[in-house]
Parts: structure tokens; sequence; C-alpha cells
């Protein structure tokens, strides 16, 4: 008998009690039944994950070199965290409901007056942690203080072997070195194409799997590929989940020269006035095209003393909702957004060519 079928027959077993007049359970209870037990079973079938191999040859950013990382510690896969309590939330809470059309808003951060120069830029990495990339992004957003947020993907720390263990370790220094930790899901599946119970799964045995090696369970929420509907948004709403999602995506794991993304990151963030910088550590010409633009965004950085002048800021992900809370946008959705600066790109075309 198969570990999954071993694992499936208390479910068999609960609707023959319910028939045999065992005791009918209230809905809630069998399906929550039901998904602890379907998540058993998937853990059991699924057996030892191992980290996919990603495109890039390891290799450092030239200016970002620093001192080789120290040789690995303790196995964090052991750390106890049943007794920490819950990390206060840095920022309001915007969107209680976690509905997605309100954290697409959210992600554009807050509305600018026509003397406000000051333009706010907040960095997100995802599909995370690999050993190989993360001593370099950790020297440059330290170089730069930059404290930013990753999404990991749960089966990355799972398993017994060494390369599960050093992905275990960076997940612990990225998280000890005060940058925000968020739950991407185990293997990164696109949520509604799953049934209800699998995307718990998904969402649930990343959240465990990434509090073992941080000692911390993850608050914030990340859809891969923002894929969401009404059944998710509720189930993340149940668990206390952020759902953050971002506003600047260059779609940088398709693209292999470091200098073409930088650029149009810059495009982006000047076309948006700032925002959510969607990037992907584990992609070495993301992590060049990351050096790049830090220090174009240091060169350009916003100048209190004149505040009118267009400047970047780079903020935390707290600050920048804190920001986002204080200046809200006029609009209810993106989409009314981006037809105001549809608008406001056409008028300056025009005054240009006057």
């Amino acid at each position: 008998m198969s570990a999954f079928t071993r694992a499936m027959v208390p479910v068999v077993a609960l609707g023959v009690g319910t028939w045999l007049g065992l005791g009918r359970p209230d809905a809630r209870t069998a399906f929550a039944a039901t998904a602890r037990v379907v998540s058993t079973a998937a853990t059991a079938a699924r057996g030892t994950s191992f980290l996919r191999r990603l495109e890039g040859r390891p290799g450092g950013v030239e200016e970002a070199q620093g001192p080789a990382p120290p040789p690995l510690e303790r196995d964090p896969k052991t750390v106890d965290a049943s007794a920490l309590p819950d990390p206060p939330r840095p920022w309001p809470e915007l969107n209680p409901d976690d509905r997605a059309q309100r954290a697409w808003l959210l992600a554009e951060g807050p509305a600018h007056g026509p003397l406000d120069g000051h333009r706010l830029v907040t960095f997100t990495f995802d599909d995370g942690p690999l050993p190989e990339t993360a001593p370099t992004v950790l020297r440059l957003l330290d170089q730069h203080h930059v404290r930013a947020a990753f999404f990991f993907i749960g089966e990355y720390l799972e398993g017994s072997g060494a390369r599960a263990a050093e992905a275990r370790l960076w997940a612990r220094r990225i998280a000890e070195a005060g940058h925000y930790v968020g739950n991407h899901t185990l293997h990164h599946k696109p949520l509604t194409a799953l049934s209800h119970a699998q995307a718990l799964v998904e969402i649930d045995e990343s959240a465990a799997a990434i509090e073992r090696a941080t000692g911390k369970r993850p608050w914030l929420f990340r859809p891969p590929y923002g894929d969401l509907d009404p059944w998710l948004e509720g189930a993340l709403r149940d668990r206390g989940l952020e759902l953050t999602l971002w506003s600047i995506d260059v779609e940088d794991m398709k693209r292999d020269d470091p200098d073409a993304i930088a650029q149009s990151l810059e495009q982006q963030l000047l076309y948006r006035q700032g925002g959510i910088v969607l990037l992907h550590d584990v992609h070495w010409p993301s992590v060049k095209a990351l050096n790049r633009l830090l220090k174009w965004l240091d060169a350009t950085k916003w100048d209190p003393s004149r505040p009118d002048r267009l400047g970047w800021d780079i903020v935390d992900l707290g600050e920048y909702l804190r920001q986002t809370s204080a200046h809200p946008q006029p609009y209810d959705t993106r989409e009314e957004l981006d037809r105001a600066r549809e608008g406001l790109d056409e008028a300056g075309e025009d005054r240009r060519a006057k």
C-alpha cells in the first residue's frame, strides 16, 4: 500500500462513520479534517523534494565582491518556533479582506502632488532562497542600506540533503539581516489551477517549512503569477496573511542582459512614479541588474531640501505602505489609475510638441 493510500484511509473512515451513526461533523470540521489528511498524504507521497536547477552560471557582481561567506553553521531545520510570538505588523491594515484588486492598487504607492518630487521605491524578491546568489544579494542590499522583502518557495527548504540545509541556512540569514520574509507557496504552482485542498497544502506546508528554517511564521504572502480567486482571498484572510503584490515587473527571468533589465526597470519607475519592484534573486542577470539599478537610484536620490525636484527614496515595505495610507490614490482600481497616467502622458506629449 502506498504512503498516499495509507494516509487517505482516515478520509474514507470519516465518511463511513457518518453513515454508521458515529455523529455527522459540521461542514467546517469535516473540511478541516480532510484538508489535514490530504496535506499529510501529499507530503508522504512526495517524499524528499529537491531544489530545481535554475539557469545562470554562478558568478558575482564585480563591484559587490566581498569576503567568502562563512562556513555552514548548524542546520536551522530544528529551530523551535512554537513559543515565538507573531511579529507585529509595521503598517496599517489597508486590505483587511485580502482583495487582489485592492492589493494591486496599493502596490502603486502613494499619490503625488504637482510640487512633490518624492518618489518611493521598495524591493521584493521571489523564488529563493538560492545559495549561489544569496550572498551577493545580501551584500548589495547591505551596501545600499536597503531592507527588502523575500518570498520563499517552501520546497527548497525541505529535505535532509546538503542542498536543502544550505537553502535553510540562507533563509535564516536573510531573516536575521532584518529583511521581511514571505510565503510564495510550496511548489510555485498557479493556485487557481489546483483543487481547494491542494491550494491549502501549497500555502500551509510552505509556511511551515519557512517557519522551521527561520524561526518565524511568515505572514506576508505572494501567490505565483499574482493568481487568485475569491475563494483563495478568503483562505488568506482566514489565515491572517497579508497579500503583497507588485507594480514594477520587467519579466526579468525571461531576460539575460543585465543592462537591458536595469534600463527597463528605470523606465517603469519613471512612468509609474515609483513602486514595488519585483525581481528574482535566483537569476544572475537580475542580480547584476539590481546592482546597476541601486547605483542609479543613489545617483538620483531625493533631496529633502528641494522637495519639488524629482528624486528616489528607497524604503522598506512597511514605510511604503504607511506613506500609501497617508496619501492614498484617488482611484478605486489600478486600471483607473493607468488611464489617468495615459492621459497625463498624452497631455505632456502635446505640450512638448507645441
